[in-house]
C-alpha cells in the first residue's frame, strides 16, 4: 500500500505541476518538456515507485502509450490551425514536407552508415523514424491556442508551417518506417520489392489516411447536424474531439490507411466546418490539449527515469554527434534550402529550418518497427541513439 500511495503521490504532483509549467516555461525560456525530464531524473534518483523502464519497456506498452499521444496531440494541432482562404500558407509546409523532410532523411541515413556502423536497413530504420517533427515536444512554438487569436485573423507564417509540417509529416513518416521494416525481412535491399511499397505503403496508405480522414468526420457533423435539427439534441462536450481522434485513427488502420494523418485531416475538417461555433471547437481543442498533457507527464518523466537507468548509454558517445549533427546541421541546412526562393525574412527562415523537433511520434515509429520485427540485432542501439 506504501508504494501505490508513493506512486500516486509522484505522478499527481508531477501533473499538478503541469497546470502551471506553461506559463512558467515562457517566463524561463526553457521548453516545458525538458523541466518535465528533470523531475523524472529527480523521482528516479529519490527512489519513487514507479514502474521505470529499465532502461526500455516492453515495445508493445511504447507503442499502445506513445501512440495514444500522437493521436490526441494530432487532434490537439489540427484543430489550431485557423481558416485561411487560397492555399499561399500551405506553400510552406508543402517544401518542407517534399524538399527539407528527404533531405534530411538521407543526411540521418548517411550518418548512420557512415558514423555510427548500422547496417544499410539501420541506417533506413533510423532515417525513417526521425523524419517526423513532433506535433506533442513542439507544441511551443506552434500556433497559439485558438481562445488566444481571431478566428478569421491570418496567422504568423513561421507557426503556421511548423504546425502544418508537424502535423502532416507524422503520417507520410510512415511509408519510409515501413520500408526499414520490409529491407529488414526482405534481408537485403536486392531482395526487396520497390514496387510493392511504392503501391501499398505509400500511395494507397496515404490517399487512404487523407479521404478517411475527411470522410468519417465529415460523416460524424452531419449526424451532429442532424441530431440537432432534427431533436434538438445539442452537445456542448470537449470529450467529442477526444473520441473523434480515435474513432478517425483506429478505422483508417483497419481499412489499411495511416491513421496519424487521417487524425490530423480530421482535425482541421473539424476546424473548418460552419456547423458548430467558434467557442465550441476552443472547447474541443482545450478538452483534447489537457488529456494530451496529462499523458505527456506521465511519460515525460518516465524518459527522465530510463535515462537515469542507462537508456542513454545504449547510443554511445556516437549518438551524441548524430544528435549534434541533426540538431544543428542537417535539419536547419535542409529546411533552409527548401525555403530557398520564398519570400520570407531570414529570421523566419532560420526559425522554420531549425525548429524540427523530433520526439515521441519517433518513439512510436521505432517501438511499432520493434513489434513488427521482434528483437532484431539493433534494435537496442537505435533506441539509444533516439533517446540521446
Amino acid at each position: 500500500m506504501t508504494n501505490h500511495l508513493a506512486i500516486i503521490a509522484g505522478v499527481g504532483a508531477a501533473i499538478l505541476f503541469m497546470s502551471w509549467l506553461p506559463s512558467l516555461s515562457r517566463k524561463l525560456q526553457i521548453s516545458y518538456p525538458i523541466i518535465l525530464i528533470a523531475i523524472g531524473l529527480v523521482l528516479y534518483y529519490i527512489g519513487v515507485p514507479l514502474d521505470w523502464p529499465d532502461p526500455l519497456w516492453d515495445d508493445k506498452a511504447v507503442v499502445t502509450i506513445s501512440e495514444a499521444i500522437v493521436v490526441i496531440s494530432l487532434m490537439g494541432a489540427g484543430l489550431k490551425i485557423p481558416r485561411i482562404k487560397g492555399w499561399k500558407f500551405w506553400w510552406i509546409p508543402a517544401r518542407l514536407l517534399l524538399i527539407a523532410m528527404p533531405l534530411t532523411m538521407l543526411g540521418v541515413f548517411l550518418l548512420g552508415t557512415e558514423l555510427l556502423g548500422l547496417s544499410f536497413a539501420g541506417s533506413i530504420m533510423l532515417a525513417a523514424v526521425l523524419a517526423p517533427t513532433d506535433p506533442v515536444l513542439a507544441a511551443e512554438v506552434q500556433l497559439a491556442e485558438p481562445g488566444e487569436v481571431h478566428p478569421e485573423e491570418e496567422p504568423p507564417e513561421t507557426e503556421f508551417a511548423l504546425t502544418a509540417e508537424a502535423g502532416l509529416n507524422d503520417g507520410l513518416a510512415f511509408p519510409f518506417t515501413w520500408l526499414a521494416v520490409l529491407v529488414f525481412q526482405a534481408g537485403s535491399w536486392e531482395a526487396f520489392s520497390l514496387t510493392d511499397w511504392l503501391w501499398d505503403e505509400f500511395a494507397i496508405k496515404i490517399a487512404l489516411g487523407a479521404i478517411l480522414g475527411v470522410v468519417i468526420t465529415w460523416l460524424v457533423i452531419k449526424f451532429h447536424d442532424w441530431l440537432r435539427g432534427a431533436f434538438e439534441i445539442k452537445t456542448r462536450d470537449g470529450l467529442l474531439a477526444f473520441a473523434l481522434a480515435a474513432v478517425v485513427y483506429s478505422v483508417t488502420e483497419l481499412l489499411y490507411g495511416y491513421g496519424f494523418l487521417a487524425a490530423f485531416v480530421s482535425a482541421i475538417v473539424l476546424k473548418y466546418t460552419r456547423s458548430m461555433d467558434d467557442g465550441y471547437k476552443e472547447l474541443l481543442h482545450d478538452f483534447v490539449d489537457q488529456v494530451e498533457r496529462v499523458l505527456l507527464v506521465i511519460w515525460l518523466v518516465l524518459f527522465g527515469g530510463s535515462m537515469m537507468n542507462g537508456l542513454l548509454a545504449l547510443g554511445g558517445w556516437n549518438a551524441l554527434w548524430v544528435a549534434l549533427l541533426l540538431i544543428f546541421v542537417v535539419r536547419p541546412v535542409s529546411g533552409f534550402l527548401s525555403l530557398i526562393g520564398k519570400n520570407l525574412k531570414l529570421r523566419e527562415k532560420v526559425a522554420i529550418s531549425f525548429f524540427g523537433i523530433r520526439g515521441i511520434g519517433s518513439i512510436f515509429y521505432l517501438s511499432w518497427a520493434a513489434v513488427q520485427l521482434g528483437d532484431f540485432a539493433e534494435k537496442e542501439y537505435l533506441y539509444g541513439i533516439l533517446g540521446v
